[in-house]
């Protein structure tokens, strides 16, 4: 795939120069593995029981070498993939190298060749296709079996073929170990040399399996600069050349889920939000506006503090901060917020102080209530307001959030994208509305509308929001009006949403708060977009991220880095709107002073907050600081501070290494264990290096600990390495995750329980299905234990599930517990509505239930693979149902060519008759395809496997219900995989949801949820 992605790359001179750095690397890596495979598949052969006992012990050593090698990055969710796998792949590597080892001699050379040669391709095929970005563990495990399929392909070919053979005994394995110990001693210089290549890492970490696990097994050895404390934060704006809009009332609306391309006003071609765009026309647009968090709690409550909330929470700061509306009632302002319960869904805890004082409004309507009545509920609250009162009011409308409904005002149509256009523009008629009666009453009035985050339709591979840090899940629409006091004009430098409150604040003439970090945007609404007198493309600043990612927004340029292995992108939007070509190469200026402009601004997040709440607790140094914030490359320095003078730093700084779980630790960890007096320092240490594979007896005897919190850590990182000692202590604390839990945790119990394959867990599992977000995850776990008690519960959750994701995942467990006619039906249902199941076909093919999903047979499937690009004859039965509208062909193909490729499905000419067997009496002869009747479905250059729909003519003559025959050709290059005819389905109406716009409001599944 690397070959596909030519293109990408800065020129030549990258390629050559980042292969000669990744080459010692990649050879200490494949090589090594391959001699340990060499080894063991030579004694798991042998007839003697001895030798094939270290054998199998050899397996098993390498199964928990590979989960090991995984422990190079803090994040508390690959973590519990990298380790979950160690103790699976060990158990079942047993079983089956005990089964495999004897019939290595038995069978046919040219079997086992073959055999080898598929699972090979299959195992590569699946690292590059499957879980994308998901399970690292996964993809290492099939990176060491492809490996291993490689060594046993050339045992094969060299057996019975003497010169071969003796070759591959004496010489073969003396040159490999000197290649090997070469590529470890160049080790730490390549490694080096790599970390400067950010764009070559990127795309062989998105484009090839087993260099891209090179890649991040070097980011251990050549980690990432460490962030440095600046002697400065951003500036904030300042100078008289500010409006001044004293007196005025305040309205400000966001909308939530809005990106900023789906308005007419940033150039959305359908004609969605006409309301918002004569705001926009009448005021200042600023076209790349940035949420801090693409989450609606965490940009909700920075866009009311002027701060970046989340990194600030995780050091355990900012929850006692000015909100927007405590300053404006201390200065004379009545507040009112009306917003949905669904802000302060996520980590309700965390949010607590926030949510208990509703965000410091006076006066509040916390509920699910859209349009019309909306707008009722603000006029009857500012009819009952005396007129000389200033008012700041605030509505949060949730009309676009997942899962998308049609207004039927809007109809653009059935697909995901459509319906939330289709509630975008419902939104905006709300906003004319709104704006509207508030100008009523309060003519003048200062009018702000923007949005918490942005949403996703695939653009870079995901769903939804909350996940990236590119332009469709962060930018977001920023609309600022005030009748007569500001100026029409578009602002095309980035602004932050957090931007507003010091802006605002300025306006109202309110001083500033010192903790604020929001930059004044005052003099770019008076007219003074330049006050530097520099470039507009240099200007403005803007900073976003999630869990993984981290985005610095300077003029056109957008620095996207992915914190688990340092690596970092550099986009134009000026060339490259889309995010698709890294520039690094083509500015290493701009990106190396972009890269340490970052590190600076993440350094600085708490520094304003050293004077508040932290007083009272001492300031923590800067690794500690940072390893709070989730920086994975601070372990280093907080293994340091295991030495500190100072017990609490010492207690800190071994919880963190317990999280953060980096591998260059393990001796300051060990250490810290032998020699350390302070007993909770130990008790983190010893959890810490269990975590690593390391093991601690403390760790055992922290299970009958009185305290229960230390049972259930000792009892999560023995589950991770395999251990099921603990499992019931879990199972008792994921049946209480409701009071104990947070979001990142729960996520590692699951693996753990998954890990530990416990039958008590099911049950507890079973009943949590309704948990939205944790959906995907628990079907994997129950998945993975293998009670076939879960079919009938999850196929009852596939049948009426409402999220992508979460189909493709449940349907993916049913398959791995072997569920079989259960899934028939939800298939056709899922495939048939207007964004079809994704990889639906994939399993419908896998579960052997593809004829009965509108589908050909097996063995016909298997003479269309073969003879698709000369035109092949199938026989498919479309299911009966649907709704009437139409039919569906939805048809697998890989295209591993570097230009697009088409497949063809239509009518054959001539007239054919079939036998009982459904087989064609023209057999013989190839079909030809109508010339006019048929459908052309094109797969782009370096497709590994996706499945294309196209709406079915009438003219082709299908129907439910009965069998038609139909010719599928394939262009020369192309891999035709299988193919499905259903009727088109409408999404689920009127369901009871038990999704985000339900459960985030905290209500009772089966309720329904107000929508206008």
């Amino acid at each position: 795939m690397v070959l596909t992605a030519q293109n990408q790359f800065a020129g030549g001179w990258e390629r050559s120069a980042g292969a000669s750095a990744l080459a010692p690397g990649a050879l200490l890596v494949t090589g090594a593995v391959a001699l340990v495979w060499d080894r063991v598949l030579a004694a798991l052969a042998s007839a003697q029981a001895r030798v094939r006992a270290p054998a199998l012990a050899a397996i098993c050593v390498a199964s928990l070498a590979l989960g090991y090698g995984l422990t190079h990055g803090r994040h508390f969710e690959v973590w519990w993939r990298r380790v979950g796998f160690m103790g699976l792949l060990a158990a079942l590597a047993l079983g089956a190298s005990w089964w495999l080892g004897p019939r290595l001699v038995t069978l046919s050379r040219a079997l086992i060749a073959a055999l080898s040669a598929g699972v090979l391709l299959l195992s590569e095929a699946a690292n590059q296709w499957v879980l994308v970005r998901l399970y690292p563990a996964f993809h290492w495990a099939l990176c060491a079996l492809t490996i291993g399929c490689a060594v046993l392909l050339v045992r094969s070919l060299c057996r019975d073929r003497a010169p071969l053979a003796l070759f591959w005994r004496r010489a073969l394995p003396g040159a490999a170990g000197f290649v090997v110990l070469a590529s470890a001693l160049l080790l730490p210089t390549s490694a080096e040399r790599l970390s400067r290549f950010d764009n070559f890492r990127w795309i062989l970490l998105e484009r090839a399996p087993i260099l891209g696990r090179t890649v991040e097994a070097l980011a251990w050895i050549a980690p990432p600069p460490p962030i440095e404390d600046p002697e400065a934060t951003e500036a904030v704006t300042s100078g008289a050349d500010v409006v001044l809009l004293g007196g005025r009332d305040v309205l400000l609306i966001t909308i939530d889920a809005l990106r900023a391309d789906h308005l007419g006003s940033y150039g959305y071609g359908r004609q969605t939000t006409p309301h918002l765009d004569a705001l926009a026309a009448e005021g200042v647009r600023f076209e790349h506006a940035y949420t801090a968090t693409p989450h609606t709690s965490y940009a909700i409550t920075s866009l009311m503090t002027g701060k970046y909330i989340r990194p600030l929470l995780l050091q355990g700061l900012g929850q006692d901060s000015d909100t927007w509306a405590s300053i404006a009632r201390a200065y004379g302002y009545r507040t009112a917020a009306f917003y949905p319960p669904a802000v302060f869904f996520i980590d309700p805890e965390t949010f607590a102080p926030f949510a208990d004082n509703h965000l410091g409004f006076e006066y509040q309507k916390k509920e699910f209530l859209e349009g019309e009545p909306r707008v009722q509920q603000l006029s009857q609250y500012l009819d009952a307001q005396q007129r000389e009162q200033r008012l700041f009011t605030w509505v949060h409308l949730f009309g676009p959030h997942e899962p998308y409904v049609k207004d039927a005002r809007f109809d653009y149509g059935d697909r995901d994208l459509d319906r939330y256009d289709s509630e975008v523009s419902a939104a905006d008629h709300t906003v004319g509305r709104l704006v509207d009666e508030f100008r009523k009453r309060r003519p003048g009035a200062l009018v702000i509308v923007t949005s918490d985050h942005g949403e996703e339709f695939g653009e870079h591979g995901g769903r939804y929001h909350g996940s990236s840090v590119y332009e469709e899940q962060v930018r977001v629409p920023l609309l600022i009006a005030a009748a007569g006091a500001i100026a029409p004009g578009v602002h095309r430098a980035p602004v932050q949403t957090i931007d507003l409150l010091p802006t605002v604040l300025r306006a109202l003439e309110i001083p500033q708060r010192p903790r604020i970090r929001g930059r004044d945007l005052g003099p770019i609404l008076a007219g003074y977009a330049n006050p530097q007198g520099t470039d507009e493309a240099q200007r403005g600043f803007a900073f976003s991220e999630t869990e993984e990612q981290a985005l610095l927004a300077e003029g056109a340029l957008r620095l996207v880095c992915a914190r688990r292995v340092g690596a970092c992108r550099l986009f134009n939007l000026l060339e490259d709107p889309a995010q698709t070509v890294d520039v690094a190469a083509e500015r290493p200026e701009d990106f190396a002073r972009l890269k340490q402009r970052l590190r600076s601004h993440n350094a600085s997040h708490g520094r304003f907050e050293q004077g508040g709440a932290s007083e009272a607790r001492g300031a923590w140094p800067a690794p500690i600081l940072r390893g709070i914030a989730g920086d994975g490359d601070a372990a280093i320095e907080l293994a340091g501070l295991l030495d500190d003078a100072e017990v609490r730093v010492r207690r800190k700084s071994a919880e963190l290494l317990y999280e953060l779980t980096h591998l260059e630790t393990t001796a300051a960890l060990q250490l810290s264990l032998e020699r350390e007096e302070d007993e909770t320092v130990r008790r983190f240490s010893a959890l810490a290096l269990t975590r690593l594979g390391q093991g601690a007896a403390l760790t055992l005897e922290l299970l009958s600990d009185p305290e229960v919190a230390w049972r259930r850590r000792a009892a999560l990182v023995l589950a991770e390495t395999g251990d099921r000692r603990g499992h019931l202590e879990l199972v008792g604390w994921w049946q209480q995750r409701a009071s104990s839990l947070d979001h990142q945790t729960s996520r590692q119990v699951l693996a753990a329980l998954a890990k530990s394959r416990s039958k008590e867990a099911v049950w507890p599992l079973i009943q949590s299905l309704d948990d939205v977000r944790l959906r995907p995850e628990i079907a994997s776990a129950l998945a993975a234990i293998g009670d076939e008690s879960a079919r009938g519960p999850l196929a009852a959750a596939l049948a009426t599930e409402r999220y992508h994701l979460a189909r493709t995942a449940l349907a993916e467990a049913l398959l791995q517990l072997g569920a079989g006619t259960e899934l028939v039906g939800p298939l056709r249902r899922w495939l048939g509505v207007p964004d079809p199941m994704e990889r639906g076909v994939k399993i419908a093919t896998q579960a052997a239930l593809l004829e009965h999903v509108g589908g050909p047979t097996p063995r016909e499937l298997a003479r269309a693979r073969e003879n698709a690009q000369f035109g092949e004859l199938l026989r498919v039965v479309v299911p009966t149902g649907g709704n009437g509208r139409g039919l569906r062909l939805i048809v697998r193909a890989s295209n591993p060519t570097d230009q697009a490729r088409w497949v063809r499905v239509g009518n054959p000419t001539g007239v054919f008759s079939f036998n009982t067997e459904g087989k064609s009496v023209r057999s013989r002869k190839v079909p030809e395809i109508h010339p006019s009747r048929h459908v052309t479905l094109r797969f782009p250059a370096g497709d590994p496997g996706s499945e294309q729909a196209v709406l079915l003519p009438a003219e082709l003559g299908l129907g439910p219900g009965r069998a038609s025959y139909l010719v599928v050709l394939a262009e020369a290059g192309i891999q035709f995989e299988s193919l499905v005819v259903v009727p088109l389905q409408d999404e689920p109406s009127g369901v009871p949801v038990p999704d985000s716009k339900a459960t985030e409001a905290a209500i009772v599944p089966g309720t329904q949820v107000p929508k206008q």
